[in-house]
């Protein structure tokens, strides 16, 4: 399938903004781009009371998508700011995964390059035992792991990495987040250096901390031009139009 599922180490991490920034990028290459959040849990109200999430929101923004295709972004919101598999039970509401894969399937099938955006870390739950990874593995879609630059960094990479292999994912490479070159030591430097050597993954860019980009605020700056400063944009079209590392 053409596309990728961009996870990371942990919530927080910025998946929603390396999702936005490749899209971006994508859409200003002209290609015919779709976004994905298939669940999301700690949706607000919206000026018209809709509930809606922030990160479904953002990626809209980003490739210039409609409200029309709310639902096609973003089929499942829940308001609890909790994981999904607990959000949904909190919500009295029960998840159906396959609704949700066929979902992911038909946008894939829409556009000529995907990208789908998970939930917090790899083993974040979605539904009972069912895991972001599970739905990775069932979209066989190559992964990108979004990682921050800070101490434990390292820690948190590898066992991300090793995670996903152990379970037949097929990881493409590392996105550090909220890189600040002007700040960039020893502790940065030797972060990147072992996240590159214990995984023997690319690190496929270093995405700067941007004041004119806020997910919640749905300010998405100028993504695309640091997507193509930043970001290995070649070899991640690459890896999504052959569905593979």
């Amino acid at each position: 399938m053409p596309g990728l599922f961009i996870t990371a180490t942990d919530t927080e991490v910025g998946k929603t903004v390396i999702t936005g920034a490749i899209a971006a990028a994508l859409k200003a290459r002209g290609y015919n781009v779709g976004v994905m959040k298939p669940l999301a849990s700690g949706g607000v109200a919206s000026q018209d009371g809709r509930l809606v999430a922030e990160d479904a929101t953002f990626l809209m923004r980003a490739v210039g998508i409609g409200e029309s295709e709310r639902q096609a972004v973003n089929p499942l919101c829940l308001v609890p700011a909790l994981t999904p598999a607990v959000a949904a039970v909190e919500s009295g509401i029960t998840i159906d995964i396959g609704n949700l894969l066929a979902a992911c399937r038909e946008t894939i099938r829409r556009h000529e390059l995907t990208l789908i955006e998970g939930v917090g870390g790899i083993a974040a739950p979605l539904w009972e035992d069912y895991l972001v990874a599970d739905m990775i593995a069932d979209l066989k879609l190559p992964a990108v792991v979004v990682a921050r630059r800070n101490l434990g960094t390292i820690n948190h990479t590898v066992l991300t990495v090793e995670y996903a292999r152990q379970r037949g994912i097929a990881v493409a490479g590392v996105i550090i987040n909220n890189w600040v070159e002007e700040e960039a030591g020893i502790l940065e430097q030797s972060n990147l250096a072992y996240i590159a050597r214990l995984t023997g993954l690319p690190v496929l860019g270093k995405f700067p901390h941007a004041r004119d980009i806020d997910v919640p605020a749905g300010k998405t700056g100028n993504l695309s031009a640091l997507a193509e400063r930043h970001l290995h944009m070649a070899e991640i079209i690459r890896m999504m139009k052959e569905g593979s590392v």
